[in-house]
C-alpha cells in the first residue's frame, strides 16, 4: 500500500479517536492540534537547544510526510497560534509569527502515541485482510483498489462542494472494496468498526477546507426532493436509506428549511409503485439483486400488491404529514426544460426521456430559486436532493459544475455530512457512530448498484426465469444467481446472452442457469471455509494483540498503583507537614494575638498610670493648699495677739511707757507677751514636733478622703490598673513573651 495512503488512514483513525473521546472540544480545528504538535516534536527532536525557521512550510511538509494530509497555510497558522497559547504557560517553548517564521525550544510531545501505534497495527491488519479477501474471491489484488482509497473517493466527491478545488473524478471500480466492507458490516465484525473510524476521520479532515456556520447565515434553505428520496422516505428502500432520509428531514426542520416536490415527481412515484404492484408476484431474482429495490423492501416489510396500491393512492397525504409541499403550476418550468441543454445531456444517462425531462425541470427550478450562481456552500439557499447512485453521472453529463460554482443537485449523505460538519445543532442530533454508518451504507449501495446490469435486463431475466425455469429452480438457486450478478460473475453481457438463450433454447437456458448456480455454490462453500479460516486467524491475532495490550495495561496499572502508593505516601507526608505548619502558624498567630494584647495592655497601663499620677498631683496640690491656710491662720493668730497687746499698752500709757514700767506695773502684759512668744515658738517648731505632726497628718488624711470622694474616676482608674496588671501577669506566665 502506498505510504501516503497508509499514513492518511492512520491519521483518520486518530482524528476519529480524538473526536469520539471529546478530549479537545473548544473548536472545529482542535482535533488537528495533536497532529501539528507531533510534527513540531519531530522537527525539534535530535536538535540541541532550539530550532528556528522562517518557513511555516517546513511544518506543513512534515505533517504531509508523517500523516498524509495537507493543511492550508492560513489554517495551520491558526492552529500553531493556539498551540503557543497552550504550551507557553510557565515559559516560552514555542513561538510563531504572522509571517510564517517559528521558533521551538524544549518541545516534547508524546500524547496519543499509544493510539497512533494501535491505529498502525489495525490499518496493516485491515489491508492484509483485504488481500486475503481478494484471494478468496479469485480476484487479483490491486493496492489502488483498497478500502482506504474507496473512502477517499467519497471525500473527493464532497470536496467539490467545500474546497473550490477542481477534483478529477476517480473512475476506478471499487466494487471489491464495497463487497469487503459490506461483508464485515453484515457480520458485525470489529473490522467494520475500524473502517467506520477511518470514514469518520476522512469526514473530519474536511474541516481543514471548510469552517462555516450555517446557523448564523440566516438563509432560508429550500430542498427539492427527488423520486428516489421520497421512495426511501416512505420505507420502500433499505432500512438504512429510510433512516438517512428521515434524519436529513428532521435535521433540516431544525434549520427551518422548507421541503418541496414537483408534481411530476408525484406522478413518477405513483407510476413506479403501480408498476411494482402489478409485477410483485412475478419477480424472482430482482428482489435479491438490488438491495434498494422496492421489491426487496416489500419482502422485508411483507407488503402486498394492495399495500403498494394504497401507498400510491395516498402519497400526497403521506408527504403532507411530513411537511413536504407540492410545487404549483409547472407548465412554464416544463417548457423551459424541453429546450434546455440539461435535457439534451440528461437524455444520455436517463432510462427514458420523461425521466430526463423531470430532472432538467428540477435543475432549472433550483437555479431560478437561487437567482445567481453561488460559490460558497453555506450561501446556497436551494438544493435538488436525491438518493441515487446515478448522481455523479448526472453532474458530469449536465455540466452543472463550472468555474467552481456549486452544483444544483446533491446526494443526501453528502448534504448530511456537510451539515454535520458545519452546525453545532446537527452535531448534537446525530452522533459520530450514526454518521459513519449512514455514510458507509450509502457508499456501499452506490458502488454495488453502479455495477449492476440495467433494470430492463434484470426484468427480462426475471421474466425468462418465470416462463422457462420456474418449476426447476429453487429459492436458494435464485439467491446464488443474484450473488453472481451482484458480484459481476455474471455481467451485463452475460445476462443479455442468457436472455437471448432463453428465447432460442429454453432447455439450454435451464442448464446454463443450473451451471451458474453450481459454480456459485462451490464458490460460496470455498469462500465460507476460507473466510472462516482467515477470520479465525485474524481473530486469534487480534486476541493475541488484545492479550499483549491487556498485559501492558496490567503492567501500566501496577506501575500506576505503585506510583499511586508513592504519591499517597508523599501526599501523606505533605499533609502531616502541612498540619505541623498549621499548628505552628496557629501558635504563632495566637502568640501574635497575645503580643498585641500585651502591647495594648501595657499601653493602656501607661496611659492610666499617667492619668493616676496627674490626679494624685492634683490631690497633693489641694492638700498643700489646706496646709498653707492652716499656717497662715496660726501666724495671724499669734501676731494678732502680740499686736493687740502692744496697741493696748500704748493706749493705756499714752506713749509714756518704758519696758520696765510695762512689765512691772502690769503683769497681764507680761502674760500676753509670753503667750505671743509661745505661739511663735509653736509655729516655728510645729514641723519638728511629733504631736503637732500627728494632728496635721490626721487633718491631711481627712482632706485626702474628702478629695477622693469628690473624684470617683480616680478609683475607676485604680481598679482598671489592677485588672490590667493581672492580665499582664497572666500573659507573661502563659507564654515566653517578655515586656522587652
Amino acid at each position: 500500500m502506498e505510504n501516503n495512503i497508509y499514513n492518511k488512514a492512520v491519521t483518520y483513525s486518530l482524528l476519529s479517536h480524538i473526536s469520539n473521546s471529546g478530549i479537545l472540544s473548544r473548536g472545529p480545528l482542535d482535533i488537528f492540534i495533536p497532529i501539528v504538535k507531533k510534527a513540531l516534536h519531530f522537527l525539534y527532536s535530535g536538535r540541541n537547544g532550539e530550532y528556528k525557521s522562517n518557513k511555516i512550510d517546513e511544518i506543513r511538509d512534515r505533517i504531509n510526510i508523517e500523516y498524509g494530509i495537507d493543511i492550508p497555510k492560513i489554517v495551520l497558522l491558526k492552529i500553531l497560534k493556539q498551540i503557543a497559547l497552550d504550551v507557553n504557560t510557565e515559559r516560552e517553548y514555542f513561538q510563531v509569527f504572522n509571517d510564517g517564521a517559528f521558533w521551538i525550544k524544549d518541545f516534547i510531545f508524546v500524547d496519543f502515541d499509544e493510539q497512533i501505534e494501535e491505529a498502525k497495527i489495525n490499518i496493516k491488519n485491515l489491508q492484509n485482510l483485504f488481500m486475503e479477501f481478494c484471494k478468496i474471491q479469485n480476484i487479483d489484488y490491486e493496492e489502488n483498489n483498497c478500502v482506504i482509497r474507496f473512502i477517499e473517493k467519497h471525500k473527493l466527491s464532497m470536496s467539490k462542494y467545500l474546497s473550490h478545488k477542481n477534483t478529477i473524478p476517480d473512475n476506478k471500480d471499487f466494487l471489491i472494496a464495497a463487497n469487503f466492507i459490506n461483508f464485515f458490516k453484515e457480520n458485525g465484525s470489529i473490522f467494520y468498526e475500524q473502517i467506520k473510524r477511518i470514514y469518520l476521520g476522512s469526514v473530519l479532515s474536511m474541516r481543514l477546507d471548510y469552517e462555516p456556520n450555517i446557523k448564523d447565515n440566516n438563509i432560508q434553505l429550500t430542498l427539492l426532493l427527488d423520486t428516489n428520496f421520497i421512495v426511501s422516505l416512505i420505507d420502500l428502500n433499505t432500512k438504512e436509506s429510510t433512516y438517512t432520509c428521515n434524519t436529513l428531514l428532521d435535521i433540516c426542520k431544525k434549520l427551518n428549511a422548507s421541503f418541496y416536490v414537483l408534481p411530476e415527481t408525484i406522478e413518477e412515484i405513483k407510476k413506479l409503485l403501480y408498476y411494482k404492484s402489478e409485477t410483485l408476484d412475478d419477480v424472482m431474482i430482482s428482489k435479491y439483486i438490488n438491495e434498494e429495490d422496492i421489491y426487496r423492501a416489500c419482502e422485508r416489510r411483507n407488503l402486498s400488491k394492495v399495500d403498494l396500491d394504497r401507498i400510491a393512492d395516498n402519497i400526497e397525504d403521506i408527504l403532507s404529514q411530513k411537511r413536504i409541499n407540492i410545487v404549483g403550476n409547472t407548465d412554464k418550468l416544463k417548457n423551459k426544460a424541453k429546450y434546455s441543454e440539461d435535457y439534451k445531456n440528461l437524455k444520455k444517462v436517463r432510462n427514458t426521456d420523461l425521466a430526463a425531462l423531470h430532472d432538467a425541470m428540477a435543475l432549472i427550478y433550483v437555479r431560478e430559486k437561487r437567482g445567481n450562481k453561488i460559490r460558497d456552500f453555506e450561501k446556497v439557499n436551494c438544493w435538488f436532493v436525491n438518493n441515487s447512485f446515478s448522481q455523479e453521472s448526472m453532474d458530469n453529463e449536465s455540466n452543472i459544475q463550472t468555474n467552481n460554482y456549486q452544483p444544483e443537485s446533491i446526494k443526501v449523505d453528502d448534504l448530511l455530512n456537510i451539515l454535520w460538519l458545519s452546525s453545532p445543532v446537527i452535531n448534537k442530533s446525530i452522533n459520530n457512530n450514526e454518521l459513519s454508518d449512514i455514510g458507509l451504507t450509502s457508499l456501499i449501495a452506490f458502488s454495488l448498484n453502479e455495477s449492476l446490469p440495467t433494470a430492463r435486463i434484470i426484468r427480462e431475466l426475471d421474466s425468462n426465469i418465470e416462463k422457462y425455469a420456474k418449476e426447476e429452480i429453487t429459492e436458494k438457486d435464485i439467491h446464488y444467481l443474484s450473488i453472481r450478478v451482484t458480484s459481476r460473475q455474471l455481467n451485463s453481457i452475460d445476462v443479455e446472452e442468457l436472455n437471448k438463450l432463453a428465447k432460442t433454447n429454453s432447455s439450454e437456458f435451464n442448464i446454463r442457469l443450473k451451471d451458474e448456480v453450481k459454480k456459485q455454490e462451490e464458490i460460496e462453500k470455498r469462500k465460507s471455509e476460507r473466510f472462516e479460516q482467515v477470520i479465525l486467524a485474524f481473530n486469534d491475532k487480534m486476541q493475541e494483540l488484545d492479550s499483549k495490550k491487556e498485559e501492558l495495561e496490567q503492567i501500566k496499572k501496577k506501575t500506576e498503583e505503585i506510583s499511586l502508593i508513592k504519591i499517597n505516601e508523599a501526599l501523606q507526608k505533605t499533609i502531616q507537614a502541612e498540619e505541623e505548619n498549621n499548628k505552628i502558624n496557629k501558635i504563632r498567630e495566637e502568640e501574635k494575638k497575645e503580643r498585641k494584647l500585651l502591647k495594648d495592655t501595657i499601653n493602656e497601663i501607661d496611659k492610666l498610670t499617667s492619668q493616676k499620677e496627674r490626679l494624685e498631683e492634683e490631690r497633693e496640690q489641694s492638700v498643700s493648699m489646706f496646709k498653707y491656710w492652716v499656717v497662715i491662720i496660726l501666724e495671724f493668730v499669734c501676731f494678732g495677739i502680740l499686736l493687740i497687746g502692744i496697741v493696748y499698752y500704748l493706749f493705756i500709757y499714752k506713749g509714756d511707757v518704758t519696758l520696765e514700767s510695762m512689765f512691772s506695773d502690769n503683769p497681764f502684759w507680761l502674760i500676753l507677751v509670753g503667750v505671743s512668744f509661745l505661739a511663735v515658738i509653736v509655729r516655728i517648731c510645729s514641723s519638728y514636733l511629733s504631736s503637732p505632726k500627728i494632728i496635721y497628718r490626721k487633718l491631711k488624711k481627712e482632706q485626702y478622703i474628702h478629695w477622693e470622694e469628690n473624684h470617683s474616676e480616680y478609683h475607676k482608674i485604680l481598679s482598671r490598673l489592677t485588672d490590667l496588671e493581672n492580665t499582664k501577669k497572666n500573659i507573661l506566665d502563659k507564654t515566653d513573651i517578655t515586656t522587652s
